[in-house]
């Protein structure tokens, strides 16, 4: 028991670590979204293809742009 436990402690900050990560790179992509979106006059699918944004999370900064 006393073995499995640090493994199970690493995995745990491993899971925390990626997941702040990807909390990051999502909010400082908005960030870079917002900005370009105020300083050109791209369509925000334009913005998001001059980002490199994937199709699958497109919604989710569509959903971003409303609340703005």
């Amino acid at each position: 028991m006393t073995e499995v436990l640090p493994q199970f402690i690493q995995v745990k900050i491993d899971q925390a670590k990626k997941e702040n990560t990807e909390e990051v790179t999502k909010k400082v992509t908005k960030d870079y979204l917002f900005n370009i979106l105020h300083t050109t006059n791209l369509t925000p699918d334009k913005a998001m293809d001059l980002l490199g944004i994937p199709e699958a999370d497109r919604p989710m900064y569509r959903d971003l742009l409303k609340n703005k």
